[in-house]
């Protein structure tokens, strides 16, 4: 890992919070690496703190900024260095923005500010990292194809490898769906975002989470103690 946007993405993919992220001028830079790490060997920084060397890539921007010959005012360098490094990487993240992607993050705005409600707000921040993208994309597909069985099933096998979703034939419009998770408050509270916004109103919805409803004759299904009753 060279470059200081590779370290954002690896924190998100680790679901940490690039707000989390510290950037500060490393003491000892190496000339080859924009990211100063002690031990080469690991794939990306372990803490929240990470050594820049700015000179790297930005050696006539931050050259005389950071002048190491210019002292005093510590803290307010550190906390400006800081800045300009979290702006730096935003526009290399930025770099080939798609309009999908700029799609999704207004729709992320406002979701995140409760222009769908407050209860959508705070079930879309138990989503992280690339839970969050895969429901933006699903969700600009919905708008523009308005086939929600298909982008229902779409999103939620995406998020639950695991899941299997049935269409009951005997009842119209009702679903059984199976996540192959642990059943907790955050679960219940993900599984009613995931049906409010792409099914509607009039689609009954079943959710299983750890154990599958039992089904004759699949085997896999009838197993004693890790069975549902339908």
């Amino acid at each position: 890992m060279n470059l200081a946007w590779e370290v954002v993405l690896q924190a998100e993919k680790d679901m940490r919070s690039r707000e989390r992220l510290r950037f500060v001028e490393a003491k000892a830079p190496s000339p080859y690496m924009e990211v100063s790490l002690i031990d080469l060997n690991l794939e990306a920084p372990e803490e929240d703190r990470i050594e820049i060397n700015p000179l790297y890539r930005f050696e006539d921007v931050f050259g005389r900024l950071f002048d190491r010959n210019v002292e005093g005012m510590d803290a307010t360098r550190e906390i400006f260095f800081d800045v300009c490094m979290h702006y730096v990487t935003q526009l290399d993240l930025r770099e080939g923005l798609s309009k999908e992607d700029y799609y999704c993050s207004l729709l992320a705005a406002d979701l995140n500010r409760g222009s769908y409600g407050v209860k959508a707000k705070e079930r879309f921040g138990l989503f992280k990292g690339t839970q969050q993208k895969e429901l933006l994309r699903s969700l600009l597909q919905l708008f523009r194809t308005g086939n929600y069985l298909e982008e229902f099933r779409k999103v939620v096998t995406r998020l639950y490898p695991r899941a299997i979703i049935y269409e009951n034939n005997e009842t119209v419009q009702e679903l059984l769906v199976y996540l192959g998770v642990r059943e907790t408050e955050e679960e219940r509270e993900k599984a009613e975002f995931l049906i409010e916004a792409f099914l509607p109103i009039k689609e009954t919805v079943h959710i299983f989470y750890e154990n599958h409803f039992g089904i004759i004759d699949v085997d896999e299904t009838m197993v004693l103690d890790e069975t549902v009753i339908f």
